[in-house]
C-alpha cells in the first residue's frame, strides 16, 4: 500500500495535524509522531529493559493520514528490531519468580507511571492510603486524547476523508467510554 498511487492520493494532504495542534491536544503515540514530533516514552523516560535496546523513533513530516500510516509501518519494523535484540540478550535460567504474592499492598502516597502502548501513552495514576485497596486509580488512555482533535481536523472535510482520518488516529471507542 505504501507505493499504491490510489492510496497515496487518498491520504496525502488529508487530515493534517500540525505540530502545534498535536501538542495543544496532548496527542501521543503514532498520531503525535506523524506530525513530526519524536516523542516516545521508551526513549524519553526509559523503563524496563528499553535502555538496552537500539531503536529509532519514526516521524512524519506533513502530519497527514499518509504520515500516520507510514509511522505505524516503520514502527512495526522497529518493534522487530527490539524483539530480535531482546531474544539475543535473554539470559539462561528460570523465567518465573519463585513466589509471587497474590495481593500487593501499595505504600501510602501517590504515583504515576506511563508506558508506550501501540496507540500512545498509557498511564496509571494511583493514590494510596496504605490499605489493601488504593484510594483512587485513574487511567490515562491514548485514544481519548487522540480523538479529541477530531472536531478541529474534521472542519470542511468530506465524509470519505473523515473515515480515513478516524482510522489514522486509531482510536478504540470502548477505551474512551469508561
Amino acid at each position: 500500500m505504501t507505493k499504491n498511487v490510489i492510496f497515496i492520493n487518498r491520504t496525502r494532504g488529508v487530515g493534517l495535524i500540525t505540530r502545534d495542534q498535536a501538542v495543544k491536544y496532548g496527542l501521543t503515540g503514532p498520531t503525535l509522531r506523524g506530525s513530526g514530533i519524536a516523542y516516545d516514552i521508551r526513549k524519553s523516560e526509559p523503563y524496563s529493559a528499553y535502555p538496552a535496546f537500539d531503536f529509532q523513533i519514526p516521524i512524519g513530516d506533513k502530519g497527514d493520514v499518509f504520515d500516520r500510516y507510514l509511522v505505524r509501518i516503520l514502527e512495526m519494523e522497529q518493534s522487530l528490531r527490539i524483539i530480535e535484540q531482546a531474544l539475543n540478550q535473554l539470559p539462561n535460567g528460570p523465567i518465573m519468580a519463585d513466589k509471587v504474592p497474590k495481593r500487593l499492598k501499595p505504600a501510602a502516597g501517590e504515583v504515576y507511571q506511563a508506558v508506550e502502548s501501540a496507540r500512545g501513552e498509557f498511564g496509571c495514576y494511583i493514590v494510596s492510603q496504605g490499605d489493601l485497596k488504593p484510594y483512587r486509580i485513574k487511567l490515562r488512555v491514548p485514544s481519548f486524547g487522540n480523538l479529541s482533535i477530531l472536531p478541529e481536523v474534521a472542519v470542511d472535510t468530506l465524509v470519505a476523508d473523515l473515515v480515513a482520518i478516524l482510522g489514522s488516529v486509531d482510536v478504540v471507542i470502548p477505551e474512551i467510554d469508561r
